[in-house]
């Protein structure tokens, strides 16, 4: 770009002029004083009209040259400020008359030639943007596809890996009830902890897909946080004991204002994680006050977590002390849940933690009225599941129907195993019998799913039979849809007991039988 010292210089001089204007009137007075005390002196009553006049004449010709050069001097110089303002104002085509060549014709070139410069440079930089704004674009489309088609893989993939989990957990839950000698009782055992592993590991996956898809909604309400702090103690007391470490909750009296078991499953987490990561030591739960919330805490007096690292940890499957990957020290998906709850809560989730003693994690939960406090309802004892209770369950899998027919005739009751509807109305027809259950696998072949299969026995027997859900796809789009049929799921691998008292509880609803 050209430089303004490289521009012409220009022939006059502004300067020059302002003061020819400024001393042309004194000029001109002077002159016409020494004239009158030259040639009027003598009389001077005669020549003093003469000399003032001319004076008068001088400031006048002084004054008219003057306004004519302020003029050639103002009009330029707003003009440029005029276009200085717009540009400004980011009008970059707006350009200033040419002008002389004097020092004002020198300046509106120059801020012609800034103006130039500055409309190039913003075209070259908008083309670039334009250039990163696509190019970003195209790498957000992209890793969108790739996070969708691994939303598709996970979910196919956590299909068919829960299959034969789920049908491996029916086949050891019918076998240990069966099974009577004490050394076959111990390989049982280890091949159930094993399960329980797996069925554990699913379902903290199973937690993530459903926070992830929205479907996990928060219902608060007020309620005391020291009964809460009694739940946890039962539960992580004895296990803290057999680790050799203290576990202490200070009371705390005050009412929170939050969704009890979602903060719950939080505070599980939290506490869980302080036992693992102790060797010595205790952990140490409390809350206090600070203005309008409530900040729960739980320490422990563990390895502690690096400054690099206290952001990494709410990631799935980050283990900072477990490189091997043991099972028995976690799987990395509690914070990562943690992490989704507190957003789901609206709870600021915050970590403090000093390596080799130890680290605090806290929550901050808005405080809880005690006047709307609802009373807590006592459950009900566990019923019992009627003799002649009758379960129709429709499943492709035949390992599942197999595992399925094992446990049922255990449990003593009636069931109905088909691979399809059409099976199982023929079963059915035969033993002229009205289920009392319904239970589908939602993923069926073809163009049915497991919501197509209750509606259409509804329709059959025409009645509201009662019906259960069970499913291992995890994918967002199938948990709502589930959710919105507002029929009950449980997601594979299954535990048998939560199978048996949800049959239990729906048996009774439908039959009008006092709960126990």
């Amino acid at each position: 770009m050209k430089s303004l010292a490289a521009w012409p210089k220009p022939v006059g001089s502004i300067r020059s002029q302002i003061l020819v204007v400024a001393l042309l009137p004194t000029l001109l007075s002077a002159l016409g004083l020494v004239g009158y005390f030259t040639y009027q002196a003598p009389d001077m009553g005669e020549s003093l009209p003469q000399a003032a006049l001319m004076i008068a004449a001088a400031l006048t010709l002084g004054g008219i040259l003057a306004w004519r050069l302020s003029e050639r001097l103002i009009r330029p110089i707003g003009e440029l400020g005029v276009v200085v303002a717009r540009l400004a104002q980011g009008d970059l085509a707006v350009r200033a008359h040419p002008s002389d060549s004097s020092e004002i014709g020198t300046l509106t070139a120059g801020v012609n030639h800034m103006a130039s410069s500055l409309q190039a440079h913003h075209a070259e930089l908008r083309t670039r943007i334009d250039d990163v704004t696509a190019e970003l674009a195209s790498r957000m489309d992209s890793a969108e596809r790739a996070n969708i088609a691994k939303s598709r893989f996970f979910a196919a993939a956590s299909h068919d890996l829960r299959q034969p989990m789920h049908a491996l957990s029916l086949f050891v839950s019918a076998l240990k009830s069966r099974n009577r000698q004490s050394e076959v009782a111990d390989l049982v055992g280890h091949i159930e902890d094993a399960t329980a592993s797996m069925e554990v590991l699913f379902n903290s996956l199973l937690d993530i897909s459903r926070l992830d898809a929205g479907v996990i909604e928060a219902a608060p309400v007020h309620f005391p946080l020291q009964r809460l702090f009694d739940d946890l103690y039962s539960l992580f007391a004895p296990i803290a004991a057999e680790k050799g470490l203290r576990f202490r909750i200070r009371p705390c009296q005050t009412f929170l204002y939050s969704d009890p078991l979602l903060l719950e499953r939080i505070l599980n987490n939290l506490v869980s994680n302080a036992i693992r990561h102790s060797d010595d030591g205790g952990v140490l739960i409390g809350c206090r006050r600070l203005g309008d919330t409530v900040r729960i805490g739980v320490w422990d007096t563990g390895r502690g977590i690096p400054e690099n690292q206290r952001q990494a940890i709410f990631q799935e499957f980050m283990q900072l002390h477990n490189p091997e990957r043991d099972r028995r020290k976690g799987l990395g998906l509690g914070l990562a849940i943690v992490k989704r709850l507190g957003l789901l809560l609206g709870h600021r989730i915050d970590m403090r933690s000093q390596p080799g003693r130890g680290s605090c994690f806290s929550i901050d939960v808005p405080p809880g009225n005690p006047d709307l406090a609802r009373s807590p309802v006592l459950s009900a004892p566990a019923g019992v599941l009627p003799d002649d209770a009758l379960v129709v369950l429709v499943d492709d899998e035949h390992a599942i129907l197999h595992g399925m027919a094992e446990l049922f005739d255990n449990w003593n009751i009636d069931l109905v195993a088909a691979p399809n509807a059409d099976d199982a109305l023929h079963w059915l027809a035969g033993l002229a019998r009205v289920p009392d259950v319904i239970v589908s696998d939602y993923r069926l072949p073809g163009d049915s799913d497991g919501l197509e299969v209750i509606v259409g026995l509804r329709q059959h027997f025409e009645r509201e039979i009662p019906a259960i859900v069970i499913s291992g796809d995890t994918s967002p789009d199938t948990i709502q849809r589930i959710n919105q049929a507002g029929f009950p799921v449980l997601h594979k691998p299954l535990s048998p007991a939560k199978l048996r008292a949800l049959l239990t509880h729906l048996v009774q609803q439908n039959r009008a039988l006092p709960v126990g």
